[in-house]
């Protein structure tokens, strides 16, 4: 980390959310504007099953991705993932857990939609909101299970009516009213005696939703020297369309969770604590890409740095403004970027779980979906995964001493990274260069670059030394808005590379006095 004089930002307002120890930590996934995002691709009613099976690929490459979940249980554009109870995958840490699953889930829909939908294009690209809950003991786990799939049975039970009634010529706005008051056997004669379904006959994958977790099957090794089959057992993953509600399944299936005498589920609800975020503060979500040494090395990015890899993740913060009105202001290097919300942003309620989640699953999916148009000519082979974490700002001067930090951080990683990289490709073993570079300066480095490889440091592009600058600009003005002869200002998302000094925020006051 650079020494400077902005680090208080990070020492005096970033604080970790760890999740208490020794409980089971759940994190639930949901499809944010999936009403509109199904009906824009045209998902059968009341049920897509290439739909359902797309999420149940999520999730099974969940469950390869972190061996820590230990059981997923999804309906509709929902899924949960179960942690085990003593798991310390990121420490704990509530924000960079949350913010991964959904960014991972999110980017793994984008890679497989062609498998499931090969004829239909991804029109808009999906995202989900999430939110982290710790329950105490296995019952607790087993009763949340349950409580989710009695909602699976009664919204399934309730939209197999609704769309088997709009599909025989009622409007919605009827069999809303037909279905008022009804009970379950109520419903199960109405499909029986006006559309001869049998409820009960429905694929159950509907009506139990689907489960992932890894069974214990045995595979045939070889045979030994009598002919005898020599035989391993291993876990591999599965889903299943069962009832999980009863103790049947958890009694064949101990090894997952422990079996438990009593099954209720609605008081797990009070578990689900909502934090918001405080009032009057500015907010600030920061993205970082993980294990992105590994990523930029199976995709082949430049060193130290890969301009259209830049230009991808500033690609991906415009279309974040964009989506997201109440962002005012953005600022990445590298494989990061922060996004500054005003401050009395209402988004969620402020409610901090579903902007940390939201953020980082809608940056994802504009990286996925962005990725051929800015590499037209290099396949995607490994699903990108975003972290997040959300900060909280009382004063405009202190967001603008957080970004200042960033933007130092930025100048002194490039600054590493390119004498680093220089170095290498000069022929000196990677070990060597960090041995070179050990406790040097800022002007050792620039003395390192000009004499060594003839490079003036300040010549290098301002987008690989100071980062890049994400916000609306003026552009001019739109027709007259009726009636009243008042011509309506035009703005535009713009992306430059400068100094974030006072200067830069005389010129630009009106970001932090946007309403």
């Amino acid at each position: 980390m650079a020494n400077s004089e902005y680090e208080y930002v990070k020492r005096e307002f970033e604080f970790d959310r760890h999740l208490p120890a020794s409980n089971w930590i759940v994190v639930r996934i949901d499809g944010c504007h999936f009403h509109r995002f199904s009906k824009i691709h045209a998902f059968e009613k009341p049920n897509d099953e290439s739909a359902l099976k797309l999420m149940n690929a999520c999730a099974t490459s969940m469950l390869e991705k972190f061996p820590d979940i230990v059981f997923a249980y999804g309906v509709s554009d929902e899924y949960s993932f179960v942690f085990r109870e003593e798991t310390e995958f990121y420490q704990r840490r509530e924000s960079k857990i949350l913010s991964l699953c959904v960014s991972y889930f999110t980017s793994v829909y984008v890679m497989k939609w062609k498998d499931f939908f090969p004829n239909k294009e991804l029109r808009e690209p999906p995202y989900f909101d999430g939110r982290v809950v710790c329950y105490p003991n296995m019952k607790t786990i087993l009763d949340y299970l349950a409580w989710r799939q009695v909602d699976c049975h009664i919204n399934n039970h309730y939209n197999t009516c609704f769309w088997m009634l709009v599909m025989s010529g009622k409007t919605e706005k009827e069999a809303q009213q037909t279905l008022k008051g009804t009970f379950s056997k109520d419903k199960n004669e109405l499909l029986s005696q006006q559309f001869q379904i049998n409820y009960d006959n429905e694929p159950a994958m509907f009506r139990k939703g689907s489960s992932v977790y890894r069974e214990k099957v045995e595979t045939k090794l070889k045979t030994d020297n009598y002919g005898n089959p020599i035989k391993r057992t291993r876990m591999a993953i599965t889903v299943s369309n069962v009832d999980i509600i009863g103790p049947d399944f958890w009694e064949r299936h101990q090894y997952i969770l422990r079996e438990e005498e009593k099954y209720r589920y609605e008081y797990v609800k009070k578990f689900d604590n909502i934090h918001r975020l405080p009032r009057c503060n500015w907010a600030v979500v920061r993205i970082s890409a993980c294990q992105y040494d590994q990523f930029s090395l199976i995709h082949s990015f430049d060193k130290p740095n890969d301009e259209t890899a830049l230009r991808l993740m500033n690609a991906s913060a415009s279309l974040m403004m964009e989506r997201f009105p109440d962002i005012i202001f953005a600022y990445g290097f590298n494989n990061e970027y922060s996004f500054v919300f005003q401050e009395n942003t209402e988004l969620y309620q402020r409610h901090e779980r579903l902007i940390l989640s939201s953020c980082s699953s809608c940056f994802t999916s504009f990286y996925m979906m962005k990725w051929k148009e800015i590499f037209p000519y290099k396949e995607l082979v490994q699903p990108p995964q975003f972290d997040a974490e959300v900060l909280c700002y009382p004063k405009p001067k202190i967001v603008c001493d957080y970004l200042s930090w960033r933007q130092a951080e930025c100048h002194n990683r490039n600054q590493y990274n390119t004498c680093f990289w220089m170095l290498v490709k000069s022929g000196i073993g990677e070990n060597e260069a960090h041995e070179i570079l050990k406790g040097t300066l800022s002007k050792d480095k620039n003395e390192l670059l000009f004499q060594q490889f003839q490079m003036n440091y300040n010549n290098v592009p301002a987008m690989f030394r100071k980062g890049s600058c994400t916000y609306r600009q003026k552009v001019g003005k739109i027709a007259e808005v009726e009636d009243k002869g008042v011509a309506k200002e035009q703005w535009d998302v713009a992306v430059a590379h400068m100094d974030m000094g006072p200067e830069f925020w005389r010129k630009h006051p009106y970001i932090f006095n946007s309403k």
